[in-house]
């Protein structure tokens, strides 16, 4: 036998004679850990010597409490509102009126309609409890939730369409020697889109232009374009999230000058909401609120896709000593961007309003030209001949009451379709679809009364003075911020 082969053949005996024992001490060590499993305890090296503990018998109660952490957290949402404000605090749903205004398409079709639903449809077993079929209709409720009106926001109507009367404190909404009316107008490549035939360029433009047409002739107003450079592509996200114009004013309406530079704008790219307000910002900056009274409208069809931070700009802006009433109009938006335009009028302490179409957007625009018409007197007359119309100022305000009830009605309705369209694809028994059905008059039924007490309270203060109906809406309002 050679040298090498018989050191390879010692090698090998070695490693076995090795292997052996590693074997041994694995199979000692199980038996202590058998052992020690006996005993009620997992041994480990610096503890061999060690007695083992002696663990307490699990009990009846903790096995409860494990059981109700399980529970909650798997029916775990937010609580139904119990009050208007609750109820205007919520966030639009997704298919808010969606469904309600496909009722007929809801009723013959469950399938289709729970196929547009899709994964956003929480599941509910065949025997649910009590709790599952809360949690169910809480969820399900979201999807169809409308935006309400609160007392909040009644305030701020109302304090805008005084603005002028000497019995509004706040010298935000005071007539000074200067009215200045900006438009902030959105420019992005959604706003191609048509309703009804035309593009809501289009008919933002007819609408806008028709608005100015109208206001006193001493008016200075003034229109921003924001998001009309690039396009909606990624690679011209820069060049459109920095692009803002102010392409007329401020100076009085003048015809031609003003087509001409509308005529000029196109839908393009993207959406800069922040940058379109801090812009408009920097134009007021002569104007100062002391002289002047100075209304922002931002006219947008969309979220902010860039950014821009418009809820801080519309809250530093409003901070300003220009002292601005910024409102926001969401045209034709959904519900994402509903409440993100909302969002930035809060910030501003401003109105907010969703219009569907190019009438709804004149309408609402006309608000102006009521109260420019109402300063253009005020200027003629002087601030003690000013007179106010009580009947017409309590429509305004009380129509958000009228809007709230109409939007419970059809949020109940739009529930009652989804519920109807699973009974008829066989998801829910004819005892969980009544259970649910009675679950939903309830709820609604209990909102509405709701309303109808907050109506009582106005029509209360309205019978008072203004100021005096002002000064309690104030205080109620500061009341809730606290």
């Amino acid at each position: 036998m050679g040298r090498r082969q018989y050191t390879w053949r010692c090698i090998a005996l070695f490693g076995w004679i090795l292997f052996l024992l590693l074997l041994l001490a694995a199979c000692s060590g199980e038996t202590k850990e058998e052992e020690s499993l006996e005993a009620g305890k997992v041994i480990t090296p610096s503890e061999e010597e060690e007695p083992p503990e002696e663990q307490p018998e699990p009990t009846d109660e903790k096995e409860e409490s494990v059981s109700e952490t399980n529970y909650s957290e798997e029916f775990d949402t937010d609580p139904l509102p119990t009050t208007v404000e609750e109820l205007a605090a919520l966030e639009k749903g997704k298919y808010a009126r969606k469904i309600f205004n496909n009722k007929d398409g809801a009723e013959r079709e469950g399938s289709e309609l729970l196929d547009h639903l899709g994964e956003d449809m929480p599941e509910i077993s065949n025997n649910p409890s009590e709790a599952e079929l809360d949690y169910f209709f809480r969820e399900t409720l979201k999807l169809v939730q409308d935006d309400y009106s609160g007392e909040e926001e009644i305030l701020k109507a109302l304090k805008f369409q005084l603005l002028g009367s000497p019995e509004v404190e706040d010298p935000r909404y005071q007539f000074k020697e200067h009215l200045n009316i900006a438009v902030l107008l959105d420019a992005s490549g959604s706003m191609a889109q048509e309703i009804n035939g035309k593009t809501k360029m289009e008919a933002a433009k007819e609408t806008i232009t028709a608005f100015l047409e109208e206001l006193p002739e001493e008016t200075n107003v003034a229109l921003r374009v924001y998001g009309q450079e690039g396009t909606s592509a990624d690679s011209d996200k820069e060049l459109s999230c920095s692009s803002s114009e102010i392409i007329y004013g401020y100076s009085p309406y003048e015809e031609a000058t003003f087509s001409e530079a509308l005529n000029s704008v196109q839908p393009a790219g993207w959406t800069p909401n922040g940058l379109a307000l801090s812009k408009a910002q920097e134009d007021l900056a002569e104007f100062k609120g002391e002289e002047n009274t100075n209304i922002v409208y931002l006219v947008s069809d969309g979220i902010e896709t860039c950014d821009t931070k418009p809820v801080e700009v519309a809250k530093q802006f409003y901070d300003s000593n220009i002292q601005p009433i910024i409102n926001v109009i969401g045209f034709d938006v959904d519900s994402e961007g509903q409440n993100h335009l909302k969002e930035i009028a809060n910030a501003a302490e401003g109105l907010y309003q969703t219009v569907q179409d190019e009438d709804e957007l004149a309408n609402e625009l006309n608000k102006i030209n009521e109260m420019a018409e109402a300063w253009n007197e005020w200027k003629e007359k002087g601030e003690q001949a000013f007179d106010l119309k009580e009947t017409q100022n309590s429509i305004d305000i009380f129509v958000y009451t009228t809007q709230n009830l109409a939007k419970l009605s059809e949020e109940k309705e739009s529930v009652e379709y989804i519920l109807e369209a699973l009974l008829a694809t066989d998801k829910v028994s004819d005892d969980i679809f009544y259970q649910l059905k009675e679950i939903n008059s309830n709820y609604h039924t209990e909102m509405r009364t709701q309303v109808e007490q907050q109506k009582d309270r106005l029509e209360e203060w309205n019978e008072n003075s203004y100021k005096e109906a002002l000064q309690m809406l104030e205080d109620k309002y500061q009341e809730n911020k606290e």
